[in-house]
C-alpha cells in the first residue's frame, strides 16, 4: 500500500485537478506508516537534527501566526493544504525511503511518467483532442515549468550506475534533456531556463568534488552540460524576444515590455506592507495580503490577478516576518549542508548531487514567483525527504554521513 500510494502521488502531482487525489493518496500512505507505528517512529529519530529543529520551529511559527493573521479565515483555510499536507508528505517519504530504498526506482518512474503524460495531455488539449477535460491538464505554464525544474535533478540519474541511477549511456540523458527543453519551451516561461542552467552547473560542480568519480565520465558529462546550458541560454533569449514581439504586436493599449515592470511594483508594495509587521508578519498564507496586490493587476483582458509578491522569500517575510524568514532560510541551509556532506561518501554522493541541484533550481525559479504552493510545494518537500531518507538508509549500511 505504501509503495503504491506514494508512487501514485508522485505521478499525479503535475495535474491541475489532482488536489483531492493527492490528499487521499497521502492519507493512505500515512495510514500505512501508522499501521507500523513503532518502526516508523524509530525511523523518524534518524532525521537530521538540524533539519528537524528548523523545520519544526518554522512550522510552529506558521501555525502560531494564525492567531494574529489579518485574514484569519484565509489563513486557517491554508493550514491543511500548506502546512499539514507538506508535513505529512515529508514524513511519509522520509520514513518510506529510510526503511526501504527499493521504492526509489518506482518513485523515479512515477515522476518521469507523470510529467510526460501531463505534457502529452496539454498538447492534445490544445489541439482540441480532449474535449471532455474542462481545466488545464498541467495546472498552467508557471506550475508545470516549476514541476520540470523539480524533475530535472532526478532525471540526471539516467547517466548514473545503480543503485541511484538507471545505468544508461549519456545519450539517453541528452535525449531526455531535449524533451525537457521542448516541454519547457511550450510553457512560455522564461526563468525556467535560468533554473535549468543553475541545476546543471551545480550538478557538474558537485560531481567534480567526488574523488571516486571516473574522470572520463565527468568530462563527458561536462561537455553535455555545456551543450545543455548553451541551449538553455539560447532558449531564454528566444523566449524574451518572443514575449517582446507578442506584447508589441498583439496587446492593445499595453506598452511592450510592461511585464518587466510588474515585479518591481509588486516588491515596492510588499516593502510597504512588510514595514507594518516586520518581525512576525501578517499571518500564514501566500495570498494573505491579496488586497494590497490586486490593484496592481494590468487592466487588460485575460491577465491573471496579482495576489502576492511573486517572490518566495518576500512572500515568506510578509507572512511570518523576519523571524519566520530566518527559520525558513536556516531550514534550506540545513538541508543543503546535509547534501554537501553526502558528497564525501561515494555510496550516497549521487543523492547529494541531486539534492544540491534541486535546491539551486527551485530557489532560482522562485525569485520571480512563489511556487512553494500546492502541488509544487508538496513535490519539493517530498523529493527532499526522499533524498534524505535514502541517504539515511544507505548510511545504516556503513556509508555514514557526518
Amino acid at each position: 500500500m505504501l509503495a503504491f500510494a506514494s508512487s501514485a502521488f508522485l505521478f499525479i502531482t503535475p495535474f491541475s485537478s489532482s488536489a483531492g487525489w493527492r490528499g487521499v493518496l497521502l492519507g493512505a500512505a500515512g495510514l500505512a506508516l501508522a499501521a507500523q507505528l513503532r518502526p516508523s517512529l524509530a525511523t523518524l529519530k534518524h532525521m537530521p537534527r538540524a533539519v528537524a529543529f528548523f523545520g519544526g520551529a518554522w512550522l510552529a511559527l506558521c501555525a502560531a501566526s494564525l492567531a494574529w493573521s489579518v485574514d484569519p479565515a484565509y489563513s486557517i483555510g491554508e493550514a491543511k493544504p500548506e502546512m499539514f499536507y507538506p508535513l505529512l508528505a515529508f514524513v511519509v517519504f522520509f520514513v518510506a525511503a529510510a526503511r526501504d530504498e527499493s521504492s526509489w526506482p518506482k518513485w523515479w518512474m512515477a515522476l518521469v511518467a507523470g510529467a510526460a503524460v501531463a505534457f502529452a495531455g496539454t498538447l492534445l488539449q490544445d489541439q482540441g483532442l480532449l474535449p471532455f477535460v474542462r481545466h488545464e491538464v498541467d495546472a498552467g505554464p508557471g506550475s508545470y515549468s516549476t514541476h520540470l525544474v523539480l524533475l530535472l535533478p532526478p532525471l540526471l540519474a539516467l547517466a548514473w550506475p545503480a543503485p541511484w541511477g538507471r545505468g544508461y549511456r549519456p545519450r539517453a540523458l541528452l535525449l531526455a534533456l531535449c524533451v525537457m527543453l521542448a516541454a519547457a519551451w511550450y510553457t512560455g516561461n522564461r526563468i525556467v531556463w535560468v533554473a535549468f542552467g543553475a541545476e546543471l552547473l551545480v550538478a557538474v560542480a558537485a560531481w567534480r568534488t567526488i574523488s571516486s568519480a571516473p574522470r572520463e565520465r565527468i568530462a563527458m558529462l561536462q561537455r553535455l552540460a555545456v551543450l545543455a546550458v548553451a541551449a538553455f541560454a539560447i532558449a531564454f533569449a528566444a523566449s524574451l524576444a518572443e514575449r517582446y514581439e507578442r506584447n508589441l504586436l498583439h496587446d492593445t493599449g499595453v506598452p511592450a515590455g510592461l511585464e518587466h515592470d510588474l515585479r518591481p511594483r509588486l516588491w515596492q508594495a510588499a516593502w510597504e506592507r512588510f514595514q507594518e509587521a516586520p518581525w512576525l508578519g501578517h499571518g500564514f498564507g501566500r495570498e494573505v495580503l491579496a488586497p494590497a496586490f490586486v490593484p496592481l493587476t494590468p487592466q487588460r483582458s485575460h491577465h491573471p490577478q496579482l495576489r502576492h509578491a511573486h517572490n518566495m522569500f518576500i512572500d515568506m517575510a510578509l507572512e511570518v516576518g523576519l523571524v519566520g524568514l530566518a527559520l525558513f532560510v536556516a531550514l534550506l541551509a540545513a538541508i543543503a549542508l546535509r547534501y554537501r556532506a553526502m558528497l564525501a561518501h561515494a555510496a550516497v554522493a549521487p543523492l547529494g548531487i541531486m539534492g544540491l541541484a534541486l535546491l539551486a533550481g527551485f530557489v532560482l525559479k522562485n525569485t520571480t514567483d512563489d511556487f512553494l504552493h500546492r502541488q509544487n510545494g508538496l513535490l519539493f518537500w517530498s523529493l527532499n525527504a526522499m533524498l534524505l531518507g535514502l541517504a539515511t538508509k544507505a548510511s545504516s549500511r556503513g556509508a555514514a554521513v557526518d
